[in-house]
């Protein structure tokens, strides 16, 4: 019984870590497997480890949530650049929807930071990328949900969406394909700090002359006098760029 707690528990400080979605299956949860896992061993002479696994989690767990840390660590995967006069287009990269439609919080961070940058007149043509998701037999968009929020904000720029993206990659090689049809080679990527290093090299992959442009996260966990609930959302945010990174490398999508 105390290998099957103390392996569930494991399991749910590991999920605030941020290592669930590394799977990349959010249905997934592994709290009963963790639990199975930990009467085994509990009920062996390999009992120790469940002590030793729990007592290393709990201490990244405290200093992630009550050190500075994640804003160390964020240096190697947030890049900005300085943002010039003006851009051929502006890129504003999706983070996910909600089974209801709904844009997820740095989805929308992410496309009022572009709205902001086409009122400066950067860039007088936005391109917003737009989901397509299934949860369970229902075929979800955020597409409602962005229209909305342009309708509330009518810029002045012109807007294209582009539809049905599912990675960064994906994201990359559809706009570069509207790019090559209007001629436009200098574009600024709007996305969230965390992500900004891996998506403007998978741009610049494809070809793009990319401006690098962190969107306004709200409860980003990077400032300074953050809480311990934003700097673990940072660090989940760390972790998975981090994996995805070398992933993106091992396949020749970056440099």
């Amino acid at each position: 019984m105390t290998g099957a707690i103390l392996g569930t528990l494991c399991a749910v400080a590991a999920h605030v870590l941020g290592v669930q979605q590394l799977l990349r299956t959010p249905g997934l949860v592994l709290y009963i497997p963790a639990a199975i896992v930990g009467a085994i061993l509990g009920a062996s002479r390999l009992r120790p480890l469940l002590w030793i696994a729990a007592g290393i989690i709990a201490l990244i767990c405290i200093a992630v949530a009550y050190t500075p840390i994640v804003s160390t660590l964020s240096r190697q995967v947030v890049r900005q650049d300085q943002i010039p006069a003006r851009v051929d287009a502006i890129a504003v990269l999706s983070a996910g929807l909600t089974p209801d439609g709904m844009m997820r919080s740095e989805t929308l961070d992410r496309l009022l930071t572009g709205l902001a940058l086409a009122k400066q007149g950067v860039g007088q043509t936005l391109m917003i990328s737009r989901e397509r998701q299934n949860f369970g037999e229902k075929i979800v968009s955020d597409s409602a949900d962005q229209q909305g929020l342009l309708s509330l904000a009518t810029p002045s720029a012109q807007i294209i969406f582009v539809d049905s993206v599912v990675t960064t990659r994906t994201e990359a090689q559809r706009m570069k394909a509207i790019a090559q049809a209007h001629g436009w080679l200098r574009i600024a990527v709007v996305t969230s700090p965390m992500h900004t290093r891996r998506a403007c090299a998978t741009f610049e992959r494809v070809g793009f002359n990319v401006v690098c442009v962190p969107a306004a996260v709200r409860g980003s966990g990077l400032r300074e006098g953050s809480s311990a609930e934003d700097r673990l959302r940072a660090f989940r945010s760390w972790l998975y760029e981090t994996f995805a990174t070398s992933s993106y490398r091992r396949r020749g999508w970056i440099r």
